[in-house]
């Protein structure tokens, strides 16, 4: 008998939870004894190469979608204004 979406999807997070719960995880055991400190930083990136002012000029449905954006927000800023007096 074919397994319904609900009833797979079910069975596929029992078994995720279930390797959790065994300490398996994208098939990497985790157990005692690995030294898990280790430090990190950003300072290598560098700076990004585009603004988002450089993309809304470079992509113009960025820069009419951002605009769009600008004006809603507007409108629901004055309405909650509205709304507090």
């Amino acid at each position: 008998m074919a397994k319904s979406k609900k009833q797979l999807k079910k069975e596929q997070a029992n078994m995720q939870t279930d390797q959790l719960e065994l300490g398996f995880a994208d098939g990497i055991s985790y157990g005692g004894g690995i030294d898990t400190n280790f430090s990190y930083s950003f300072g290598d990136i560098g700076e990004f190469e585009n603004t988002e002012e450089d993309l809304r000029e470079k992509y113009p449905a960025l820069k009419q979608a951002y605009e769009h954006y600008q004006s809603v927000l507007e409108v629901c800023k004055t309405k909650e204004a509205e709304d507090e007096n």
